[in-house]
């Protein structure tokens, strides 16, 4: 048997799926050719809120902590305590991009490929990409502030779970009732904070670390913020003359040791899902894939539950 290997650009397309329950991610996906669809304006910002709100209606056991919707890619950090992310997403992302096409009387792919899905392996990382995601915006040299980007920017900035009040039209209803009245649907969508440890201070802290290197860089560079004007004035169709492409983690993590431990479990599943696939194409009707895993053409492999005597 050939040698466990580490999914890279080089030997494979993206890396395999594990989504296994109680795990924190890092959420990111990018939009068609890096265009900006998501540009913000009220009734882009209104979609999001809805199908987030939507989303969290739907799969109560995906906990959202930060949300970042730039103009051409969105961000996020959610908690899955059920290992429910890739049905969440579908839902989320397929009918946001639905949405925004419709806003934007365009048809066609809206998201580049697949989301990718970091996990988040310790308290430190946790709290430094939190911090990532928000300022994500100031980053870029699009404001000083992360408040004061025109997009949707949440976080759970005191510590307390933060309930933003969504309404939306539930054509739904109304179909089913053959023709009634479409409803007004009152909802609602909450960040939370971050609970196995105390954040509070700490992710604020680690928010104004980042605004003010942020602010260095750009003074060394001698870059301003645009208005919000010109911001709402780019066309959407367009996009970035040199997107930035970087390379995707595996995972996130402040302490090396397990940084080490997740890539050799990765490695171990990564061999264990190949085996299986080799299995499958050879015509082995009952074949085990890894837990937690996603076999071509299937659902979600969940670990088989066994009652006690």
């Amino acid at each position: 048997m050939s040698a466990p290997f580490l999914p890279s650009p080089g030997n494979m397309g993206r890396p395999l799926r594990r989504h296994a329950p109680g795990q924190y991610y890092l959420v990111t996906t990018r939009c068609h050719q890096a265009r900006f669809f998501l540009r913000p304006e009220p009734t882009i910002n209104d979609a999001v809120l809805q199908w987030l709100a939507r989303a969290q209606h739907a799969f109560p056991d995906i906990r959202l902590h930060a949300v970042c919707v730039m103009s051409n890619h969105l961000h996020l950090v959610v908690h899955d305590h059920k290992g429910e992310l890739a049905a969440w997403a579908s839902f989320f992302l397929g009918n946001l991009a639905r949405a925004v096409n419709r806003i934007r009387k365009r048809s066609g792919t809206f998201f580049e490929r697949r989301y990718a899905a970091e996990p988040i392996l310790d308290d430190e990382a946790l709290v430094d990409r939190l911090a990532y995601v928000v300022t994500n915006p100031v980053k870029a040299a699009l404001c000083k502030r992360a408040q004061e980007w025109p997009g949707v920017v949440l976080w759970a900035d005191e510590g307390v779970p933060v309930d933003h009040h969504v309404a939306w039209i539930d054509r739904g209803a109304a179909r089913a009732a053959r023709g009634g009245d479409p409803q007004t649907v009152a909802g609602r969508l909450r960040i939370d904070p971050l609970p196995e440890i105390d954040a509070g201070a700490r992710i604020e802290d680690a928010i104004r670390a980042r605004e003010q290197a942020h602010a260095a860089e750009r003074q060394t560079e001698h870059r301003k913020p645009p208005t919000k004007a010109k911001i709402l004035r780019q066309p959407w169709h367009a996009a970035p003359r040199d997107p930035k492409r970087t390379p995707r983690p595996l995972c996130h993590a402040s302490d090396p040791g397990l940084r080490r431990a997740f890539l050799e479990g990765f490695r171990e599943f990564t061999a264990h899902f190949r085996d299986a696939s080799e299995r499958l194409r050879s015509g082995a009707r009952l074949t085990l894939f890894p837990d937690w895993s996603y076999p071509p053409g299937q659902t979600l492999f969940r670990p088989a539950i066994t009652a006690s005597a």
